[in-house]
């Protein structure tokens, strides 16, 4: 199992270097570092918090179809501790879809 942490450019998007990384996403768990995740909110055309049964919160966060991007929905834990987890992705240009349950990998995505 791969543990890697990757330093986002200040210029990109955290979701463009996901793509970027094609299939290795497809199968892991990945983390936002808190200053990732505020980068993402900060840029999403739509987005909300909502409270969980008995897990944590949750956000989810929306992009629309641009000339140059695809339609995007992110859904993961709102950061409490510095690391929140991507919990699913949809949008044709990111190979990951729903957080599985025994991850080949580990991405740790945080903003130069």
């Amino acid at each position: 199992m791969k543990k890697e942490v990757i330093l986002v450019p200040k210029e990109k998007c955290p979701l463009d270097v996901l793509a970027e990384m094609g299939d290795a996403v497809s199968n892991a768990w990945i983390f936002l570092h808190e200053n990732a995740f505020e980068k993402l909110w900060k840029s999403a055309d739509s987005h909300r918090r909502d409270n969980t049964m008995n897990g944590p919160e949750e956000a989810t966060l929306k992009w629309k179809k641009t000339e140059k991007y695809p339609e995007t929905n992110l859904i993961c834990e709102v950061p409490k501790c510095t690391w929140a987890k991507i919990q699913m992705i949809k949008a044709v240009d990111i190979a990951y879809d729903i957080c599985p349950n025994d991850p080949a990998d580990i991405y740790f995505l945080k903003m130069e």
